[in-house]
């Protein structure tokens, strides 16, 4: 559907139309950047968490267990984290001295993947994090560096080479945790939307970065949408 000038009241005096048009325009258009950003993997150290805290990897059981208030996860997003944990994703979890999950993060070994805009391959010894969540009631203890510490621990131990994350130009509290675990800029792109038309837009150095697409296979779905075992 269009905006037009003659969308606006005849009565209101021109400048005020064209106002009000020029905003219902910047209203249905939106773009917006993510920046991708890169850490080295550091020598094998070992993990302290946050006095309070223990860090550990989910199993389908601990997602299945997660609170919404705490993780952000609600019935359909648990039953697409357990799909995830089956396809050789990983999960990191924060429990609180009561054994509450309060922080998740998603791990996936294979793909820079952020769903409806930018899938590409990763080198065989990246890894890249996404979903990161921190319970309202456990904000400002640096669960969110605590997780890429912990993340950064197992690859060393397995030998892996770089740890690959994104954010949203605005997300400061994501950006300042990468920041502060020296975390580098490999790109970024731009997620365009207006009615009708959906483009992702990638940097000439982000496609450097990591060349290679990969086309989107809907395994999640796929998974919640198979028949249980007789």
């Amino acid at each position: 559907m269009s905006t037009s000038v003659e969308d606006v009241p005849q009565s209101a005096p021109l400048p005020v139309r064209v106002r009000k048009v020029l905003g219902r325009v910047r209203r249905r258009f939106q773009l917006d950047r993510f920046d991708v950003f890169a850490r080295t993997v550091p020598a094998l150290e070992a993990f302290a968490p946050p006095e309070g805290y223990v860090y550990a990897w989910a199993v389908a059981g601990d997602i299945a267990g997660c609170e919404e208030h705490h993780t952000e996860l609600d019935d359909r997003q648990r039953a697409e984290g357990e799909a995830r944990l089956g396809l050789g994703h990983r999960a990191v979890l924060a429990r609180d001295g009561a054994g509450a999950v309060v922080f998740t993060m998603w791990v996936n070994p294979r793909c820079l993947n952020i769903p409806g805009e930018v899938k590409r391959r990763l080198a065989p010894d990246q890894w890249f994090i996404y979903k990161a969540f921190t319970s309202p009631d456990h904000r400002g203890r640096k669960l969110y560096q605590a997780g890429m510490r912990f993340v950064l621990t197992e690859m060393a131990r397995e030998g892996l080479r770089e740890l690959v994350g994104y954010a949203h130009v605005k997300k400061k509290v994501s950006r300042k945790g990468l920041a502060a675990l020296d975390f580098e800029e490999r790109g970024r792109y731009w997620a365009l939307s207006i009615p009708g038309l959906q483009r992702t837009l990638l940097s000439p150095r982000l496609r450097k970065c990591f060349p290679e697409a990969v086309p989107r296979t809907h395994a999640v779905a796929q998974v919640l949408a198979a028949p249980p075992p007789p």
